[in-house]
């Protein structure tokens, strides 16, 4: 089963704009938040009208095989549209893209830190310096303007910041294992430091329940656009290519819910 990078992260971005109820505050700035969470793999765009294969298997890369220097490249892709457009969204994912090579987060998937080769490490690190330092760029000129200095007030950006990790964790499981319970831990409730670690409970059926629920409607249904494709090896990047633009696009489709406690089935009740 083949989903596109650009659509998970389009995924994550529909859950963005449902974020918001009376015990999860909705992120502000609101838009940039949801533009930065939609967007945050963007730089994907190219790579997935011609997608590669691993060039020791000769099967198709995923996202977490995806050679160091070329996932460097389109994420430095990526980011730089977004500093085009909004650059408080720009500096969310790029506080993103750096957070996917810190070693203590290397067991998590999607962290690219994992997978990273002893050769490597010095692209890497000169990767991530440079972020931080377009990072604090773009912090100088959102405080230089009267209309967005409040925006990049610490706490406000580490929770808005924190919430798209969430979300992109939220989507990859999705894509990934929707059949398995997880918890997305240390989850912001607010600006101010206090957190949630979110139960995401498999009812069958691609139907989740979660708890505590951070969204505006106690039900949300959404889907997703994926392709099938024999297991194979393949003989070169274009057999691949031309595998995969001959595989129909198919919905699949989930359900997300609140999940009632105990406690609140008993107050019901009476």
């Amino acid at each position: 089963m083949v989903i596109r990078q650009t659509d998970h992260a389009f995924l994550a971005g529909f859950f963005a704009r449902e974020w918001g109820n009376g015990e999860f505050p909705r992120p502000e700035p609101f838009d940039s938040f949801c533009l930065a969470t939609a967007e945050h793999d963007n730089g994907w765009s190219e790579w997935e009208l011609l997608p590669t294969l691993d060039a020791k298997t000769r099967t198709p890369n995923t996202f977490m095989s995806i050679p160091t220097e070329v996932h460097i490249a389109l994420y430095q892709r990526g980011i730089e549209r977004l500093v085009k457009v909004d650059h408080y969204a720009a500096l969310l994912v790029s506080m993103h893209c750096a957070n996917l090579y810190d070693r203590a987060r290397a067991t998590m998937p999607g962290y690219s830190a994992k997978y990273v080769k002893s050769t490597e490490a010095g692209l890497v690190t000169d990767f991530v310096q440079r972020l931080r330092l377009q990072q604090l760029r773009l912090k100088v000129d959102l405080r230089a303007s009267p209309a967005t200095r409040e925006l990049v007030v610490e706490e406000t950006l580490k929770a808005n910041f924190e919430r798209l990790e969430a979300l992109d964790r939220l989507s990859l499981h999705l894509c990934l294992n929707p059949q398995e319970n997880c918890v997305i831990d240390a989850v912001p409730r607010d600006v101010s430091g206090n957190e949630a670690d979110l139960d995401l409970r498999s009812e069958g059926g691609n139907v989740l329940t979660l708890a505590p629920y951070p969204f505006r409607r106690e039900m949300l249904e959404a889907s997703i656009l994926a392709r099938r494709i024999p297991k194979r090896v393949y003989v070169d990047d274009v057999d691949f290519q031309k595998t995969l633009a001959q595989a129909r696009f198919y919905a699949i489709k989930f359900t997300l819910r609140v999940r009632r406690t105990n406690a609140m089935r008993l107050v019901a009740g009476l």
